[in-house]
């Protein structure tokens, strides 16, 4: 069984690099990977010839919302949050968080007015976990819990990385090539190689490092493992933020492949990034009997705000409704980001 890839299947995409990257794409990737020198930027897959050395500093708001989410997690109060890695040139203006405060959920009652307004004029049910990573702030509506479909292919790169880190070697040239495949196109048989090599008791494992706690990895399809909107932020951070799991190198090349997905998979969110955004995400869909899932988590950062957002949602009118649905919501919840949460 695999998840279905219409109506825009990954294997279809011609993969070949028949040009460069354009200069848009360049200054997305400088900025994603942290703003420093990057050593083979732009060749990941079959042409990487090494990890990326080096790694931006975090904002101090992220570095201390990363520390606390974990130590919230390891108390068992509930799912951490997740905070990725600033550009210097964004993060040098965040204000910085008290050490060893958690980011404080709020009702935000203009935001939840927002959703609930426009969720309630569109079919099925979405829920969601917000962090705004410049106050400290965190919300969440409806954040259950749902399948995870193509999300969880962050924590099997996580999985991958970390192996390769504790054992001390590079990724493979094959390795490398299956996880550009299995994060920037969602292809499914990469992901079913790569499991297979690190096996779902690694994955379990990893996840526990990652503070997971809520997300069920069992014997079935990996599709349809389940998860919360709290624990995909975490996930998210273990690739962003923090040396806990994985080293500023490979978190490095994580957060390139996350910000080159291709284009017909940049929705979610993606969505905001058409207006000078940057974004590094990944999103998971496919079709159940009582409806249309599609998921999206990551890391969105621009000149005025910065936060991590993960969607679960499902739709009972198809993808097409659902997709626009999950980009609306994203859309919302940018435009709180601009004056913040409260």
């Amino acid at each position: 069984m695999s998840e279905p890839l219409r109506p825009h299947d990954p294997r279809r995409v011609d993969v070949r690099r028949t040009r460069g990257p354009s200069p848009e794409v360049i200054a997305r990737r400088r900025l994603v990977v942290g703003g420093g020198t990057v050593l083979g930027l732009g060749v990941l897959g079959l042409g990487v010839r090494e990890l990326v050395a080096g790694d931006a500093a975090a904002s101090p708001a992220a570095a201390t919302i990363v520390a606390s989410s974990r130590s919230t997690a390891a108390a068992g109060s509930g799912p951490p949050t997740a905070s990725p890695t600033a550009s210097p040139s964004v993060a040098a203006g965040s204000p910085s968080v008290a050490a060893g405060v958690a980011p404080t959920v709020v009702e935000a009652p203009r935001l939840a007015g927002r959703l609930e307004d426009y969720l309630s004029g569109r079919s099925g049910r979405l829920g969601l976990e917000l962090v705004d990573l410049r106050r400290g702030q965190a919300f969440r509506h409806e954040a259950t819990e749902g399948f995870c479909y193509s999300t969880i292919k962050v924590l099997v790169l996580t999985t991958v990385l970390r192996q390769a880190q504790e054992a001390k070697v590079d990724l493979t040239r094959k390795q490398r090539a299956l996880a550009e495949r299995m994060i920037t196109r969602s292809d499914n048989a990469a992901t079913e190689t790569l499991l297979a090599q690190v096996g779902r008791d690694e994955v379990r494992r990893v996840a526990g490092l990652v503070g997971m706690d809520r997300t069920e990895i069992d014997e079935g399809w990996w599709g349809h493992w389940r998860t919360v909107p709290g624990d995909l932020n975490a996930m998210v951070l273990a690739l962003l933020s923090g040396d806990d799991v994985l080293d500023g190198a490979r978190r490095t090349v994580a957060r390139f492949l996350m910000a080159d997905v291709v284009a017909e998979q940049r929705w979610g969110v993606f969505a905001p990034e058409s207006r000078g955004v940057h974004v590094a995400a990944k999103n998971g869909w496919g079709p159940l009997p009582d409806g249309y899932r599609l998921n999206s988590t990551g890391w969105v950062i621009a000149d005025d705000r910065e936060y991590v957002l993960s969607i679960l949602s499902r739709s009972t009118a198809g993808f097409s409704h659902g997709r626009r649905t999950v980009n609306e919501v994203a859309d919302i919840c940018h435009a709180a980001m601009a004056d913040g949460l409260s």
